[in-house]
C-alpha cells in the first residue's frame, strides 16, 4: 500500500520558508466594538485567538490530559508511528513544528490525513486528523483543537499583565488546592464583587489554560481557571454560558467595582434631568424656616416642572431616592424603583410616576392659570383642544359637525364643545341621557 507525504505545509526549522505575496488580496482592518467592556478590550488587545489552521512553528504548549485522555493515546511517535503513553508525557512542554498532509493509496481510492507535528525533549510526536485534509479541517471545523494541549503564551502574557493587579470577582465559587481530595481541590463560596489581588498565574487546563491565584483583603487565597485567547480551547465566545460563563476572563473578573460603577452611571444618567409627575402624588417637601429644615407631606400636582437634583441609589436593589426641585427652589423627595417587575407590577416604577422632559416648553402659550386647572383635571372656556386633552385625557368619542369649525368631545361625565379649536362650552353628564 503506497503512502506518500502529499504536502509539507509548514517548514520544520532549518528548511527554507517561501512566502507568497499578492497585492490583489486585501482585507479590512479589524475594528473594535464600541460596546466592548474594558475587560473584553483587554483580552482582545493582548490575547489574540490563533485558530488551529493558523498555527506557526514555535508555539509552545504543555500537555495536561483531562480525564480519560490520560489513558487514551493522543500522540504518536514521529519516528516509529507507535502510540505514545500519555501518562509519561503529562506536564511536558510541546513545541509546534509544522503540518504534514499524507496520502495513502487504498483499493477504494486515496485516503488523506493531516498531522500536526511537535517536538518534546528531543523527540518528535504528531497528532493525526484521520480522513481529513487541512482544507477540510479549516473550512468545516474552525473550532478544531488538539486534546490535552494547554496554550502557554496565554499564561506567559497573563503573568506579565495581571500579577499584582487589583480586580473584582463576578463569581461566587472559587477553588483551593487540596491534596486530600480526589479532584485535587475543594470548592469554596466567596462573596460576589469582592476586591481581590491577583498574586500568581499558573497553567490550568486545555479549555481554561490560565490558573489565576488571588487573595482577598483578609489574606485568604483562592484560584479559578479561565480562558483568554481561546486558542486550542475549541470554544467560541458564545459557548461561555450557564455554568461555563465564569470560565471566560471578561465574565469572571472586573477591573472596576461594577456595583459602584453602576451607581455612578445611574447617577450621571438621571441627575439634572427635567421631569414632571404624570399624576398628582404625595411626597415629602423640605422647607427652610429661620434656618431650620422642616419636613412636610404635600400633594405634588401633575405637570409640575421639576428637575432631579440628586439621586441616592440602593444597590444591589433597584430602588432609589430622588431629590426633586421645582422652579421656585422647593425641594421634594420621592422613592422610586428603577426597574419594572412584570410579576409584582411595582407601583413606584419611575417611568409610571414621572415623565421626562419639560412639558411646559411643549406648550409655551398655556398660561399659569390654565396649568393650575389642567394639573387638577379641570377645564375652562377658551382652552385649546391640547389643553383640554392634557386635563382630561383622550375623549371616549369625538363628533364632528357639518360645519368643520365645530366638534364635540364626549367623556364618561363631561361633554366639551369646541369652535375653531377653542372650548366653547362644557357640560357635566350626571347619568345616561341627562346633561346639565
Amino acid at each position: 500500500m503506497k503512502e506518500t507525504i502529499f504536502i509539507l505545509l509548514f517548514i520544520i526549522p532549518g528548511m527554507i520558508t517561501i512566502t507568497a505575496q499578492n497585492d490583489y488580496i486585501v482585507k479590512t482592518f479589524q475594528q473594535t466594538d464600541s460596546n466592548m467592556s474594558e475587560e473584553e478590550r483587554f483580552v482582545e488587545s493582548n490575547f489574540p485567538l490563533i485558530t488551529l489552521c493558523k498555527w506557526t512553528p514555535g508555539l509552545k504548549f504543555m500537555f495536561i490530559p483531562d480525564g480519560n485522555d490520560l489513558f487514551v493515546p493522543i500522540f504518536n511517535s514521529y519516528e516509529t508511528g507507535k502510540e505514545a503513553d500519555s501518562s509519561k508525557l503529562k506536564h511536558r512542554f510541546f513545541e509546534f513544528q509544522g503540518i504534514e498532509e499524507k496520502a495513502k493509496e487504498t483499493h477504494v481510492g486515496t485516503n488523506y490525513s493531516t498531522r500536526f507535528i511537535f517536538s518534546c525533549e528531543g523527540n518528535k510526536y504528531y497528532y493525526e486528523f484521520k480522513g481529513q485534509r487541512l482544507d477540510d479541517i479549516c473550512e468545516r471545523n474552525p473550532h478544531a483543537s488538539i486534546n490535552g494541549l494547554v496554550y502557554l503564551p496565554d499564561v506567559d502574557t497573563a503573568r506579565n499583565l495581571l500579577i499584582g493587579k487589583v480586580v473584582y470577582t463576578n463569581f461566587t465559587t472559587a477553588r483551593v488546592d487540596d491534596s486530600n481530595s480526589y479532584a485535587g481541590y475543594k470548592t469554596i463560596t466567596i462573596p460576589k464583587d469582592e476586591k481581590v489581588t491577583i498574586t500568581n498565574i499558573g497553567v490550568g487546563s486545555k479549555s481554561h489554560p490560565v490558573k489565576v491565584v488571588f487573595e482577598d483583603t483578609a489574606g485568604n487565597s483562592y484560584y479559578t481557571e479561565v480562558a483568554l485567547s481561546r486558542t486550542n480551547s475549541g470554544m467560541d465566545k458564545s459557548d461561555f454560558q450557564a455554568e461555563k460563563k465564569m470560565k471566560y476572563f471578561p465574565n469572571a473578573f472586573s477591573f472596576n467595582n461594577r456595583q459602584t460603577l453602576t451607581a455612578e452611571n445611574l447617577k450621571n444618567k438621571y441627575t439634572g434631568m427635567a421631569v414632571y409627575p404624570k399624576q398628582t402624588m404625595s411626597v415629602k417637601c423640605f422647607i427652610n424656616v429661620d434656618g431650620r429644615k422642616t419636613e412636610n407631606q404635600v400633594r405634588l400636582l401633575r405637570y409640575t416642572s421639576l428637575h432631579i437634583k440628586d439621586i441616592e441609589i440602593k444597590l444591589p436593589e433597584t430602588k432609589a431616592k430622588l431629590t426633586l426641585e421645582d422652579v421656585n427652589g422647593s425641594i421634594f423627595e420621592l422613592e422610586v424603583d428603577l426597574k419594572y417587575d412584570i410579576i409584582t407590577k411595582n407601583e413606584n416604577y419611575i417611568e409610571d410616576l414621572l415623565a421626562f422632559g419639560d412639558i411646559r416648553k411643549q406648550y409655551p402659550h398655556t398660561t399659569e392659570e390654565n396649568w393650575k386647572l389642567i394639573s387638577q383635571g379641570e377645564v375652562q372656556e377658551g382652552m385649546t383642544t391640547d389643553e383640554c386633552r392634557l386635563a382630561l385625557g383622550n375623549p371616549i368619542q369625538i363628533e364632528f359637525k357639518q360645519d368643520t369649525r365645530f366638534e364635540t368631545w364626549l367623556y364618561a361625565r363631561k361633554m366639551l364643545e369646541f369652535e375653531s379649536g377653542r372650548l366653547l362650552r362644557y357640560k357635566e353628564i350626571r347619568k345616561v341621557g341627562t346633561v346639565f
